[in-house]
Parts: structure tokens; sequence; C-alpha cells
């Protein structure tokens, strides 16, 4: 399958520990991923622990921004609040992010602008870093074989595959995140780069389609997603296009019988309404609650977020 992969020992960079307050360490790791690139810099998986000295439960959270370059600071305000609450956390630097990004290239850009094959490579990247960081935090952190998670934005995107890909994750918050690319692509203000490349007849081979190719080719999208009964289907059974691989939507009746939640903003102008509407209706319409605010400003709601998150992670 895709997102399978095989186990084998860590190639341990460094790891380094700092006190960030009077009862939370945090742990820079870095490790050799798995999946090796043409880039060194992203070859190199890197996260940060957080751990509580006083540790309420020893199932870890794993923690996924979302895709940019201004936003790692205010979210990491997250793990370090679950930590102070007891639960230790990991916030892994998704692929071709942050400290990971090639030389030259802008933080999250690859995602946007490679080709479909290479963005296929790049979502498998991304998943199999995490499932490996979750195997990592099992062998070295001597945590259970049990995992929470919240994903934010395209780290929700992300966390939805693992999750159905990976039983360990039991429980999950998806903050302001959604699925089909047929509703992000040609309408978040986040595809903006992208749609003018589809647009050109020249990249059509190369990017895939334009928009009413695209929208030739979700036709059937839900007739396909019916047809997956079982993990194993989307080897056996071959997509109308490669992006039904990597989008989160085609994952989401895989949660139906695990605990989520779900935060969606009510003036995003990053996640179309119908892409989270989708995904929610896919996962068996978990609790979801709506938050009056833009994509970015979603922020501002972080307390309540964490508040809920506290509750369902800890019961």
């Amino acid at each position: 399958m895709l997102y399978d992969y095989e186990k084998r020992d860590f190639k341990i960079a460094r790891t380094e520990t700092i006190k960030v307050s009077k009862d939370v360490l945090r742990t820079r790791i870095e490790y050799e991923s798995f999946i090796q690139t043409p880039y060194p810099e992203a070859n190199k998986v890197v996260g940060y622990l957080f751990e509580p000295e006083q540790p309420k439960i020893n199932i870890p959270l794993i923690f996924l921004h979302g895709m940019g370059d201004k936003n790692l600071v205010p979210l990491s305000w997250f793990p370090h609040q679950f930590a102070k609450n007891g639960i230790p956390s990991f916030l892994m630097i998704v692929p071709y992010h942050f400290e990971r990004t090639p030389k030259g290239m802008k933080s999250g850009k690859k995602f946007l602008l490679d080709d479909m094959e290479n963005t296929v490579k790049d979502f498998r990247h991304a998943v199999v870093d995490l499932r490996t960081s979750m195997d990592f935090l099992e062998r070295d952190g001597n945590y259970s074989g049990e995992f929470n998670l919240i994903g934010v934005s395209f780290g929700g995107m992300i966390g939805i595959i693992a999750m159905a890909v990976d039983e360990r994750i039991k429980k999950a918050v998806f903050v302001v995140t959604g699925g089909n690319f047929l509703h992000i692509t040609w309408k978040s203000l986040a595809t903006r780069v992208l749609r003018k490349k589809y647009e050109v007849d020249a990249n059509s081979d190369l990017y895939g389609c334009n928009e009413r190719k695209c929208i030739e080719i979700h036709k059937d999208y839900f007739d396909y997603i019916k047809k997956l009964k079982t993990l194993g289907d989307l080897e056996k059974i071959k997509p109308a296009k490669e992006c039904f691989l990597f989008d989160p939507l085609t994952f989401g009746h895989y949660l139906r019988r695990r605990q989520v939640v779900m935060y969606n903003a009510l003036l995003d102008e990053v996640i179309p309404r119908q892409a989270a509407q989708e995904l929610w209706e896919e996962m068996g319409k978990p609790e979801r609650h709506w938050l009056f605010s833009s994509h970015a400003t979603s922020i501002f709601y972080r307390k309540r977020i964490l508040n809920r998150s506290l509750e369902l992670f800890l019961s």
C-alpha cells in the first residue's frame, strides 16, 4: 500500500533538551527519514517533544502544523500547553516546511508546485515520517502503542490519511481542514499559484488538468470512494486521477469508528465551506464546532480548542 514502509533501525542525528517552563521539557529530535529525496534538508525528520514533569497519561499527542512560513511559533503554543496539562506532545515538522525547506524554496510551496507524480511522493513522505515518529516515540520514549493527534489545516489533511492507515491513532482533533481538491484547488485563496499553472494549456499534462477537466475527473469521485471497503482496495481499485490517493476525502470513511472532533471557520477563505462539509459527512458526521473566524484568525479560539481537546484526550 502507498503509505506502508519497511521498519528498520533509526539513525539518530542528534537530540537536544531544554527546559521551556518550570514543568515542561522540550527535546529537539532529528533522525534520518525513511524516505530519501534529492533535498538534504528534507531527508532528516525534525520534531519537538514537549514532556511534562508529571504526565497524566502515557499516550502521546502528535501535533501537525499547517502550510506556510509564519504559523510555527503561534501553533507551538498548543503542544506546550498540552504538556503543561500532563500530555506528552510531539510537534513534527512536515517535510518541505520550515527547517526542512530545501534551499531556494519557500516553506510548504513544494506541495503546490510539484507535478502529480512528485506530489504523490510528497504526501507519502509526510505520512511515513509521521508513522516513523510514532515508532520512535514507542521505542525511545517508552510510550504506549496508542497515540492521539491534532492536525491544523494542511496538517489535518496529512493527519487524516495517517489516521486512516495507522490504527495506533485513536482520537483526533482537526482544525480548519477539508477534503475534495476539486473545491480546494479552484476556490481557495491558498491555491492561486497552482491555478495559474493549470490555466496554461501547455501545462495541462504536467500539472494534471484544467478546471473543466478537473470537474470531469471528479464526476465519479464519490462512486470511487464507495468502492473502498478496506485499505487494500486502495491498491486494487485504480482512481480516475492520482490526486485521489492523497485527497483526505478519500480516507474520511476509514475514520468513522474513531473519536474525532472537527473545528471549521465560517469565514474560511482557504478551505471552502463545501470542502469542509463533504469531509465531515464522509467521516460520519463527528462532533463539529463552527468558529466565527477566517482561516488565520481561528487561532484566536485556541483556548476553546485546547480545552475541548484536553477533555477528549484525557477521558
